[in-house]
């Protein structure tokens, strides 16, 4: 297994390497460092004093989680939860068809890891998931993705039985074409006993009429048996009971609020980082569901607005919140707030753009939540590399990172190792060479008469980069007459970098899971540091 740091990967943002190599940049936006074990000891120690209702929290877990089919290792996490002394390590994602991208079970498997770690240093914890069955946006989770033989991407999708426009995906019904998603799967995944466990698993949660949430924390619930990974559904009328009084503030303290999160983005911005959420004008943290439909409440003129449409006074809202909190649900800055208010939690196992969700929603946990802030923990990263692809990559000595740079860059590897023609080492040789030259000769303007020394650094700029795009043309016209790289270069890019993507966001995870068996949930864990985060490229 090979690491490669974030710095090198693609569309790693400013705020994401900051957090992970200069966190004194961005430390006025994140309360604790996540690799030093005393933010957690010292988020631990604020969290007791301010941590209300064990006994409901375990017993809404405790209920949710049988009806997930839990293990009893589950069980045994959740009544820990009743200690004053054991904190829970969360993460959570949508709840995407037959598991989504596979990086949703790497955020899992860093969230058991890290709660494994602090449970070996003293601090007992507890893996906690947090199901997105909230979010309204059936196109992000309708379709899973996987590969054929030839690695092409092939989509699965179910369109889903909504019961409203923008109905929460966590009570969309799963249709009769799940049935057809299922074959198609088993149809596309080698027999024997990883693909027998895996179609076993998800013929058992993934059923005509049954929701998305249930379905996704059914099949969660198998994979992560061995490590108790606890379950949490939003969609429960108890849950928002818990939260009613952070829908209150949030609405008592609307304008507050927005001014806040503005000046937490617009400090962001002034940082040289983005603001992952816009803040509108009119915008508030909360979401209402009318008729079954998950519409935004805006505020303008000390009037607040549903689906800018419905005007609605504060105290009717008010008493609305008292009477129903489940017609409430939070937006994305205010969903860590109520999450933490239910849970007492220590860290949250963030991907890149929820560490730069957070980077805005720390602002609210003191005005609207009265909790410390948790650790930001970032969660791994795989390209998983099965043997096939390994052969190729050694053979051409080409890597992930050639497979990201793109088409070129992948093309100049496969076909300069593919032919012994030498073509692609005089050019580099006599790449090199002009350099040199080029660099001499500007000493030399430079001695004669230094207004002339960025005119000969252009020309030098300009003749590499022909010699460089020359390099291409002779990788490509290589490629288009050996039918047999071209279809080695297409394998390696398909693979490694499907829809000129992270691998991890494609591709399913159990494509990985129907070929490699359950065991790979496993190495994976084993692969997982807590004291520092690059990408991992693991062959399995």
């Amino acid at each position: 297994m090979t690491t490669v740091p974030y710095a090198r990967v693609p569309r790693s943002s400013a705020l994401f390497l900051d957090f992970l190599n200069n966190f004194e940049r961005v430390n006025s936006f994140y309360d604790r460092r996540p690799f030093e074990p005393s933010a957690y000891m010292a988020a631990a120690t604020e969290l007791r004093g301010k941590f209300g209702d064990r006994r409901a929290l375990v017993d809404i877990l405790e209920a949710q989680n049988r009806t997930f089919r839990c293990s009893e290792k589950t069980l045994e996490n959740i009544r820990r939860l009743i200690s004053p002394d054991t904190f829970a390590v969360v993460t959570g994602q949508q709840v995407g068809l037959v598991s989504g991208p596979a990086f949703t079970l790497y955020k899992a498997l860093t969230a058991v890891r890290l709660a494994e770690h602090l449970t070996e240093k003293g601090l007992a914890c507890v893996p906690v998931f947090w199901l997105a069955t909230e979010d309204h946006d059936l196109e992000e989770v309708a379709a899973a993705k996987t590969l054929d033989d030839e690695y092409n991407l092939v989509q699965l999708k179910d369109p889903g039985q909504a019961p409203a426009p923008r109905a929460p995906v966590g009570r969309i019904r799963l249709t009769a074409t799940i049935t057809e998603i299922l074959k198609r799967l088993e149809d596309l995944t080698p027999p024997g006993e990883p693909r027998d466990r895996l179609m076993a698993d998800l013929g058992a949660s993934y059923q005509p009429g049954e929701t998305w949430g249930n379905a996704f924390a059914r099949l969660m619930a198998q994979l992560f048996a061995p490590w108790g990974v606890v379950l949490l559904d939003p969609l429960d009328e108890a849950v928002h009971r818990l939260a009613r009084p952070v829908y209150e503030r949030a609405l008592r303290e609307a304008e507050p609020v927005r001014r806040r999160l503005l000046a937490r983005s617009e400090a962001l911005v002034r940082a040289g980082y983005h603001a992952q959420v816009h803040i509108a004008d009119d915008s508030t943290t909360l979401f209402l569901f009318c008729d079954g439909s998950r519409q935004p409440v805006t505020f303008r003129d000390g009037t607040f607005f549903v689906d800018d449409a419905k005007p609605i006074s504060a105290s009717l809202l008010q008493e609305q919140v008292q009477s129903n909190p489940f017609n409430f649900t939070p937006n994305a800055l205010l969903r860590p707030v109520v999450q933490d208010t239910l849970l007492p939690t220590v860290a949250y196992v963030a991907g890149a753009a929820e560490l730069a969700y957070f980077g805005q929603a720390l602002a609210l946990y003191e005005p609207l939540g009265n909790r410390p802030q948790p650790v930001v923990f970032p969660r791994a990263g795989f390209t998983l590399v099965d043997r096939r692809i390994e052969r190729l990559m050694e053979k051409y000595g080409a890597t992930v990172e050639d497979a990201w740079k793109g088409e070129e860059q992948l093309s100049n590897k496969v076909a300069s190792n593919g032919f012994s023609a030498g073509w692609a080492e005089r050019l580099e040789r006599s790449e090199k060479e002009l350099g040199e030259m080029l660099e001499g000769l500007q000493k030399e303007v430079a001695a004669i008469d230094p207004t002339l020394v960025d005119s000969v650094g252009h020309a030098r700029d300009k003749m590499l980069y022909q010699v460089g795009r020359l390099k291409g043309k002779i990788a490509r016209a290589t490629l288009e007459r050996s039918e047999l790289l071209a279809r080695h270069e297409q394998s390696l890019a398909r693979f490694l970098a499907p829809a000129k993507s992270l691998q991890e966001r494609e591709v399913s995870g159990i494509y990985f899971l129907g070929r490699a068996g359950y065991g790979l949930l496993e190495r994976l864990l084993e692969a997982i540091r807590t004291d520092s985060c690059e990408h991992h490229v693991m062959v399995y």
